[in-house]
């Protein structure tokens, strides 16, 4: 039976609920904000890979919701799995599928949520767990059971998905979170901010004993901070291939999205020093399912565009750079920032100087970290521009290898990055 451990992270109601679900073997944690237009389908994936690949296994689906006022916890707590034909019955079961859905409460953010779900995980002793997003459509039962076979039958603590996409989509991911955690960590993950993950008991316990979760990180950073954990603490990891996932409508702006991935990633970084100080290399990481094959377009963003704001930007931003940047890699982006029209081009090796010496800048404090992370996001939209009219129309395998080029060099320059990290320290 579930433990009666008083803990303020559950109510009464769901304590009750706990306990009458008792031990599990599989749980999916479903976190929620105002998700009505997309929630009904990853009910529905939830329900068809319990049946499907989990009938003799004991099974709950936990919503944590964060308030919404569009009917998302309702959705979620009548949409059974005989609401269609579509959808394999519970009867078809051996054993018990529960359903909860429940507010969150404190500080508004994922966190808070994932927090709760990882408490009733461990509170019910689940086997396995795995985070969805509930933002996106397209999630099918078999990418759910990707993210939880490899922790109930092979004995892996951490899996991160990846996902078939384009590699000239996400530049967010391959231009720069993903080649600065590689490097970091020394681990290669394709997707280092994925929201969705797998994971064991034990790592769940070790997660709820850490001071992350009342932090800035722990409210808009959690999933990275989850990835960087898992590799910096040793857990054994992998990676699994899900179906790419339709996102719904953005729920912030380009700044806010930058804003927060990037100071999170920095943030993970301080915490996380002792570890990736005296990493050298990176390893690659075990991939026990391939993603689906599925087509995929490339974007359609005009890198022109970005290229043009580029170079009016390092003008406006000197006298902001000159406390970020050396001089020697202020001088050289001015440079390129004069070569107008199809001759820009921003080098790999000053992109990885500007990343190294923001993230050096934001840790000794230059000036507040916000404005720190502001102001790298014109150099990174003039790198993307930069890349995306370099590539653009390139094969697919063209410009994988130019992306793998960048994260060796992220890792060629990380000797240099120590030196001066500890030099700080002195």
């Amino acid at each position: 039976m579930v433990s009666v451990a008083s803990d303020s992270l559950l109510s009464d109601e769901l304590l009750h609920h706990l306990m009458a679900v008792g031990h599990v073997d599989v749980l999916v944690g479903v976190p929620t904000l105002n998700n009505a237009s997309t929630i009904r389908s990853v009910v529905k994936a939830v329900h068809q890979s319990f049946a499907r690949y989990f009938p003799r296994d004991r099974t709950v689906l936990i919503n944590s919701d964060g308030g919404s006022d569009d009917g998302t916890p309702n959705m979620v707590r009548q949409h059974g799995s005989t609401d269609d034909t579509d959808t394999v019955t519970v009867s078809h079961s051996l054993r018990t599928v529960h359903r909860i859905s429940t507010p969150y409460h404190g500080v508004p953010g994922k966190g808070n949520a994932l927090r709760q779900i990882m408490t009733a995980a461990e509170l019910t002793q689940a086997r396995a767990v795995a985070i969805l997003n509930a933002d996106v459509t397209g999630i099918t039962a078999e990418g759910i059971a990707a993210l939880v076979r490899p922790v109930r039958d092979q004995q892996y603590d951490y899996v991160a998905p990846v996902y078939q996409r384009h590699p000239l989509d996400g530049p967010l991911v391959t231009q720069l979170i993903r080649p600065l955690m590689r490097a970091a960590y020394g681990w290669q993950v394709r997707e280092p901010v994925a929201p969705e993950f797998g994971c064991s008991s034990r790592f769940i316990t070790h997660c709820l004993e850490q001071d992350v979760w009342d932090t800035e990180l722990g409210r808009v950073g959690i999933d990275l901070w989850v990835t960087g954990e898992a590799l910096a603490r040793g857990f054994r990891s992998c990676q699994a291939g899900l179906t790419p996932h339709p996102p719904g409508p953005p729920r912030a702006s380009f700044g806010e999205l930058f804003e927060q991935v990037v100071r999170s990633s920095f943030d993970c970084l301080e915490r996380h020093a002792p570890y990736w100080l005296e990493r050298n290399g990176s390893e690659p990481m075990a991939v026990v399912s391939p993603p689906p094959p599925t087509p995929v377009e490339p974007p359609t963003v005009a890198g022109s565009r970005l290229t043009e704001a580029f170079a009016r930007d390092i003008e406006n931003l000197r006298s902001v750079l000159e406390y970020i940047l050396s001089a020697e890699t202020l001088s050289t982006l001015e440079r390129v920032a004069s070569r107008q029209g199809a001759h820009l081009r921003f080098p790999d090796e000053l992109w990885v100087s500007t990343v190294y010496e923001f993230l050096l800048a934001y840790r000794s404090g230059v000036m507040r970290r916000d404005h720190v992370v502001q102001a790298l996001a014109p150099l990174y939209l003039g790198r993307t521009g930069s890349f995306l009219r370099q590539y653009s129309g390139a094969p697919e395998e063209v410009v994988e290898e130019a992306l793998e080029s960048l994260c060796r060099d992220f890792e060629r320059s990380k000797p240099d990055l120590i030196e001066r990290w500890n030099k700080s320290l002195r």
